[in-house]
């Protein structure tokens, strides 16, 4: 019969990485079948009946090797999905902080976006708005003459009409600045907690295996 064994996470964890490496190099050592004259005595120094053991062996080990990890990864699997941690003030089991470590990758380049998009029509409203003086002075003059023998009324007019058609303005449904700034901080949060938060449980979770 199985004798079952209480570890923690982290153990478990580093059980895994052990039997990882223990898997590979039974399969690698291990002779499945082989071949020789129908008179051969020995294979590789033992007698036919020790060497088909020899098979045997090395395959119940890998066999057993490869049932332990499933055991182990499977009770991991389990303890991941039920119990709950609190990671930059949000509540989630450890299986979603474990996969939200690797989505999070998409929020970053979200983020990375939206700012690029900000710089950009900043820029580009900032160059436009900044040549209106001089292009004002310039349709001023073609449409009154001397600015100075032009009824203040005119000017003021023909200023408005000019700016309302040509000045720039950012249109921003998203209300951009907040939500940069929003998403920053709950992704900077995340990433400072979640490696301790993670580290913390798997140290104190206990699975049996």
């Amino acid at each position: 019969m199985t004798t079952m064994q209480t570890m923690s996470i982290h153990r478990a964890l580093s059980e895994l990485k052990t039997l990882n490496e223990r898997i590979a190099k039974a399969i690698k050592e291990a002779d499945h079948v082989a071949t020789d004259r129908k008179s051969a005595q020995k294979i590789k120094g033992l007698s036919i009946e020790d060497y088909e053991k020899t098979i045997q062996s090395g395959f119940d080990k890998v066999v057993s090797l490869i049932e332990r990890r499933i055991h182990i990864k499977d009770a991991i699997v389990q303890s991941n999905a039920i119990t709950e941690v609190i990671v930059a003030g949000e509540t989630m089991t450890i299986a979603k902080a474990i996969e939200r470590k690797t989505s999070i990758e998409n929020e970053e380049k979200l983020l990375a976006s939206m700012v690029e998009a900000r710089r950009m029509a900043i820029n580009k409203l900032t160059k436009e708005n900044d040549s209106l003086p001089k292009r004002l002075e310039e349709y001023l003059t073609a449409i009154l003459g001397s600015k100075e023998n032009a009824k203040k009324e005119e000017v003021e007019l023909h200023t408005k009409a000019f700016m309302d058609r040509n000045e720039y303005i950012l249109i921003d449904p998203l209300k951009i600045n907040p939500r940069i700034e929003a998403l920053d901080e709950k992704i900077t949060n995340f990433k400072a907690e979640v490696d301790a938060v993670l580290s913390e449980s798997n140290a104190l979770t206990k699975v049996t295996v």
